[in-house]
């Protein structure tokens, strides 16, 4: 192909310096005594693979009925909650809950929706008649979302207030367990969990 400029194509290409020499620089690179990159064995990985399973199923299977229950077994026992004769959660709501706790009292989850169900209760919104918004801290007027009183604005504003009192609740609560752990006598062992 002519070199751009050259009407003939009898134009010189222009000189270029050579590169440096590759086998010298291969040479260098061995010579600088770094290891070489190798793969693992194939029983040094099947031996990662095992212990990662192990550590995986931290907790074993139940042992109740011969070890074919499916269910993981709670920390520190060798039965599930069920064969341990765990009662059920008595749910924040009436609907059935299959969480099971060792006292029979609610399960984290069920005490946090009772608590959003109380604040809710506390706030009561009556709805207009005609499918407009009553407004979260006034008149709205806008049309209210479908299954709701508020409108998508008035919905967010409620929620905010909502989390508002949950964090100063929280905060309160977070205050009164650090004031009563000075006066808690110091664990002679450790909770075993």
């Amino acid at each position: 192909m002519p070199v751009p400029g050259s009407a003939a194509g009898t134009a010189a290409v222009p000189h270029q310096a050579p590169g440096p020499d590759r086998t010298a620089r291969r040479e260098e690179r061995r010579r600088e005594d770094r290891p070489t990159p190798t793969s693992p064995a194939w029983a040094d990985l099947e031996h990662q693979q095992e212990q990662l399973r192990h550590g995986a199923d931290r907790h074993p299977v139940c042992g109740a009925d011969d070890g074919r229950c499916p269910t993981l077994a709670v920390v520190g026992e060798t039965q599930c909650a069920e064969h341990l004769g765990w009662p059920l959660c008595p749910s924040h709501d009436g609907h059935p809950c299959t969480v099971r706790t060792r006292t029979g009292d609610q399960c984290a989850t069920c005490q946090d929706q009772a608590r959003y169900a109380r604040l809710d209760v506390a706030l009561p919104v009556t709805p207009t008649d005609d499918g407009t918004c009553p407004g979260h801290s006034g008149p709205c007027g806008r049309a209210a979302m479908p299954g709701d009183p508020y409108c998508a604005c008035c919905r967010i504003a409620s929620q905010r207030d909502r989390d508002r009192v949950i964090q100063e609740w929280e905060a309160v609560r977070d205050a009164a367990v650090a004031a009563a752990r000075p006066q808690e006598a110091p664990e002679s062992a450790p909770a075993p969990f």
